[in-house]
Formats: structure tokens, C-alpha cells, sequence
């Protein structure tokens, strides 16, 4: 049997929206979507791409800090690595910004729950509550 494209598009835009959903929770009186490993690329796509729409949620989840020196500035994020085309590693997550915070050490594994907001049209996540893990999730996901 084939599918049209309205029929494919339709299923995986349903099978996302069941993923991000089952994936979010009450916290403090917020609805916190929570960025799971197993959906982590995925989840973090559907943002990116429309962020639009995810502009001033809250969004929770775990990976590697790191901070990036650019210009004369010092940029934080949290992140995983992820295979792209071709096999090359990148980095996936977001920018963390937050007034009056001490960096954690390159690569040591946080939470963190922020709002997801743009500064100067770049999309970032506005720390509420960041922690250092001692236990570390999968670095890599897919």
C-alpha cells in the first residue's frame, strides 16, 4: 500500500507530539518539557526548528557542560554529541545562559531546567536551575 506524503507527514508529526508529550511534566506550577535520552536529537530538532512555538517554555535535560571562548566572550552549553551525514561528530544542545553563575569544569555532566528564549535572534536556554550529576547518561545519542 502507499502512502502519500499528507499521510506520512501526518503520522510522524503525531508520533512527535505523542513523544514530546509523554516526555513533559508539572513542576513548580510549570509544564517542563523534559529532553529524554532516548529521544534527545529528536526532541531537540522539534525545538530547533520550531522555536517559534517553544518560546518561553520550560525545558529540562542532562548532558555535558562546556564553555566555548568567541570574541572576547565566554558561551556555555549543554550538550551531547551526535552522529551527522558523512559520520561526523557534532555537538547538539543549547546555549545556557544565566546572570551570576559559576561555570562547572569542561565536560562535567549537568541538569538543567530553563526557559527556552533568543537573544539577538539566537536561540538560547535561560537557566532557572543547573546541578552537577555524579552519575553521567549516554554521551552519544541518535
Amino acid at each position: 500500500m502507499k502512502w502519500g506524503i499528507k499521510k506520512a507527514l501526518a503520522l510522524s508529526a503525531a508520533i512527535l507530539l505523542l513523544a514530546l508529550t509523554s516526555c513533559s511534566g508539572e513542576e513548580d506550577g510549570r509544564n517542563v518539557i523534559v529532553i529524554t535520552e532516548r529521544f534527545f536529537v529528536n526532541q531537540l530538532d522539534e525545538i530547533l526548528l520550531n522555536h517559534r512555538a517553544y518560546i518561553g517554555r520550560y525545558v529540562r535535560y542532562e548532558g555535558m557542560f562546556f564553555t566555548v571562548p568567541w570574541d572576547g566572550y565566554d558561551f556555555h552549553i549543554v550538550y551531547r554529541y551526535t552522529i551527522h551525514c558523512c559520520g561526523e561528530l557534532d555537538r547538539v544542545g543549547f546555549e545556557v545562559v544565566m546572570d551570576d553563575f559559576e561555570p562547572f569544569p569542561n565536560d562535567a555532566w549537568v541538569e538543567v531546567l530553563g526557559m527556552v528564549d533568543t537573544i539577538d535572534g539566537f536561540l538560547v536556554l535561560r537557566v532557572i536551575s543547573i546541578s552537577e550529576l555524579d552519575e553521567r547518561g549516554s554521551e552519544f545519542v541518535f
